[in-house]
């Protein structure tokens, strides 16, 4: 049975490849051509069959070197299992990469939306469930632990900076407030985005701990008695006996009404 022939620009038509990139397939030695008398190239079945396996190996994010490794090899089978085997732990941490960019995408847009929605609005929340990665520290060092973990585990980044206090009032019922230490905490739904390794002896943010809550536009990372006397009055407006120890996280910064702020949500836990 005659083999059909084909030529170059019939091929690239075909299989919607440009004529340069057959020629560099013929150049790295994965694919092969042959000449007419008349010097032009062409292609035969075989050669077309053997251009649907580099494309699929390409569908496969195969490198050239090693399509051209396997040709040549005197047992293709087991080379190909042993890079298949590659690619696959490869493809797998591509995917886990790709997991915790669509994380971080999805935190960053509940932080823009809770900002949008919920900028200066007093309401109840749960405290946030969470595990505590670095404990007791100040709001500097916490900043520097966050770029020291972050770099050694991947998904850290995801982190926050959760801050305690303690207020008071002054006789002229204005507030006192006083930091007591900084935290890194990782929310607990993001657990399987971090490579760090979170255990049952791993510390955790209290459970069941209703707090008055609200998310405020500040100055600097740290929330300021007028951020906090409007959520304690409106605590004792609803019967609630308010905790002196509250809590803020900072989520982002960024501008609004065209001044730069810092955006934290602050928690007074209420009983």
């Amino acid at each position: 049975m005659e083999n059909t022939k084909y030529k170059i620009g019939d091929v690239a038509n075909l299989m919607g490849l440009s004529r340069d990139t057959l020629r560099h397939y013929e150049k790295r030695g994965i694919l092969s051509s042959h000449r007419e008398e008349n010097g032009y190239r062409y292609y035969t079945d075989q050669d077309i069959t053997r251009l649907i396996t580099i494309l699929y190996q390409r569908k496969m994010n195969l490198r050239l070197g090693d399509m051209q490794a396997l040709r040549y090899s005197e047992n293709s089978i087991d080379d190909m299992t042993k890079l298949i085997d590659t690619r696959l732990e490869e493809e797998a941490q591509s995917i886990w990469m790709h997991q915790q960019n669509i994380a971080r995408l999805q935190l960053t847009r509940s932080e823009c939306e809770d900002i949008r929605r919920n900028i200066g609005k007093i309401s109840l929340r749960d405290f946030p469930a969470a595990y505590i990665i670095v404990p007791h520290t100040d709001l500097s060092e916490s900043i520097r632990q966050w770029f020291l973990y972050s770099g050694q585990y991947s998904g850290l980044d995801m982190m926050y900076t959760f801050s305690e206090f303690t207020w008071s009032r002054c006789e002229n019922r204005s507030l006192s407030m006083e930091h007591k230490n900084s935290q890194l905490v990782l929310f607990e739904h993001l657990k399987e985005f971090a490579d760090y390794p979170i255990t049952k002896d791993t510390p955790q943010t209290p459970r069941s701990l209703l707090c008055v809550s609200a998310c405020c536009a500040c100055a600097s990372m740290t929330p300021s008695p007028g951020d906090l006397l409007p959520m304690i009055e409106w605590a004792e407006q609803q019967g609630f006996l308010v905790s002196q120890q509250f809590y803020s996280t900072y989520t982002t910064r960024g501008r609004m009404d065209g001044q730069d702020s810092y955006f934290l949500r602050i928690f007074i836990p209420v009983f």
